[in-house]
């Protein structure tokens, strides 16, 4: 009897919860930390939609919320349609137009006939390859989040797997075989995608949000599959890195932007592989530097330096000059003697969305290189009014869309949000420039108080005028008070 009553027993609902753990064998792991975690609500305060997706929603985070009537049918099952020899347009470099099978497609190498079985017998293989591969990682990728999506079954996050990131990896391939200027009259799949500007930017503002994340290792586990289903030898493989890079580049041009990746490092998702691109001078000046930087850092009393001590405006009144710094990578920041050199940057809803999730991605996980928090923090010292904005732009170097008060606004809110005490890779920078500074205002301010006391009579008309304003108060406060004071 006891044994049954044990069993008819309901557990109460946290022991459930550890229990669905175990099973699913998801145990805590101090040397795995998750790579893709939500973004705060508080930050929503500084732009309405840096962190949502306009166009297009991937991975876990949003499951289930749709937003494709921007192009018409589901995008993503419309390229694993396609990606398993569903029918579609074709079209070459000359505007032609015809309707062929995945079987036809130039990436193949191949000819089939339009019924053939056999090429249905291949795409099932692939259908049936890609499923079980996202199988086999769903343990793996759901530690990669900061949430464990209990309402996810094993099946339906798997699936999620395969139909988001085939979008991703297919998105990223056939833009880099459309827009390769090194492949001329090689024919692609026509798809309203590729045509539209708009729509574009939009694909690619929503693929570097951070919880539109799926973690790189799916990504590159599919892009192999696709791959070997296509018979491209592995040496001529294009790395999946640089075709992200090549779509993306476009939202915060750099030149030559797939150089400045390091493919020897493992990324984490793709926000990760485009944000890497920004790092590698800023990288190489902080290693150059090594541990003296990190000392520069404190005071002589041990505490942490703080930021720039002044805004722009009060910069320039101290004499600083300030220069577009062409030719250089955004991140790069350089103060000599009283010229501040600084690459330009351009702000708008894409741009700001980008540094954003940068920062987001970088704060969430503790990272050890937060160069992006640096940076923002860098402009929220500078800025407090639209003033310091009239005079970045007028040098060149913030370009803007919005009002100069919008943009001072937009650079206020960060500094209420992100607060980095150690300023990173800038913090020499910044101690020169608060050096520069307090020298001018330390003989501004003593130059005034020479003037002030420069012969007797000025300094008896000083004093005078304040005891005269000290006595005009008391006398208002108790004409004041003798009028309310109670009978």
């Amino acid at each position: 009897m006891a044994t049954g009553d044990n069993d008819n027993r309901q557990s109460p609902e946290w022991v459930v919860e550890i229990k669905n753990w175990l099973d699913r064998g998801l145990a805590p792991d101090a040397k795995s930390p998750w790579t893709i975690g939500k973004v705060p609500e508080k930050w929503s305060c500084v732009h309405d939609s840096a962190f949502y997706e306009e166009m297009v929603n991937i991975g876990p985070f949003r499951y289930g919320s749709y937003r494709y009537s921007s192009c018409g049918t589901d995008p993503k099952m419309r390229f694993l349609f396609r990606l398993l020899g569903g029918k579609l347009e074709r079209r070459g470099r000359d505007g032609d137009v015809s309707r062929t099978t995945e079987g036809q497609r130039a990436s193949d190498g191949c000819e089939r006939d339009e019924h053939d079985d056999g090429g249905r017998m291949v795409n099932a293989m692939l259908l049936d390859d890609l499923a079980e591969a996202m199988q086999i990682l769903e343990q793996k990728t759901r530690a990669c989040y900061s949430e464990s999506f209990d309402y996810l079954s094993s099946e339906a996050f798997a699936e999620m797997l395969m139909v988001d990131g085939c979008f991703v990896v297919e998105l990223l391939r056939l833009y880099h075989q459309r827009f390769n200027p090194q492949s001329p009259g090689v024919a692609t799949e026509y798809d309203p995608i590729f045509t539209n500007p708009r729509t574009l930017t939009a694909l690619r503002r929503d693929l570097l949000l951070l919880e539109n994340q799926l973690p790189f290792f799916v990504l590159e586990k599919l892009y192999e599959l696709i791959n070997k289903k296509n018979e491209i030898d592995h040496q001529h493989t294009v790395p999946l890195e640089v075709l992200a890079v090549t779509f993306f580049n476009p939202l915060l041009p750099q030149h030559n932007a797939a150089s400045k990746l390091d493919t020897n490092k493992p990324k984490a998702h793709l926000l990760d592989v485009f944000r890497s691109t920004f790092l590698k001078s800023v990288s190489e000046e902080v290693l150059k530097k090594g541990k003296s930087e990190v000392k520069s850092r404190l005071n002589p009393n041990g505490s942490m330096r703080g930021p720039l001590r002044h805004f722009a405006s009060e910069l320039q009144e101290a004499g600083m000059q300030f220069k577009k710094w062409k030719g250089h990578d955004l991140l790069d920041i350089e103060f000599d003697h009283n010229t501040l050199r600084v690459p330009q940057l351009s702000i708008d809803d894409n741009t700001i969305s980008l540094l954003l999730n940068f920062v987001a991605y970088e704060m969430s996980v503790q990272h050890p290189e937060p160069f992006f928090t640096n940076y923002l923090m860098f402009w929220g010292s500078l800025v407090n009014s639209p003033r310091d904005i009239e005079i970045f732009r007028k040098h060149g170097i913030i370009n803007h869309l919005g009002s100069e008060n919008e943009v001072a606004e937009l650079f206020m809110k960060c500094r209420e949000l992100i607060y980095d005490p150690d300023l990173g890779y800038l913090c020499i920078k910044i101690k020169e420039v608060n050096e520069y500074c307090e020298r001018y205002y330390e003989s501004k301010y003593r130059v005034w108080w020479r003037s002030l006391i420069r012969g007797p009579w000025t300094c008896l008309s000083f004093f005078a005028a304040n005891i005269l304003l000290l006595l005009t108060l008391l006398q208002t406060f108790y004409t004041v008070y003798a009028y309310h004071r109670p009978q």
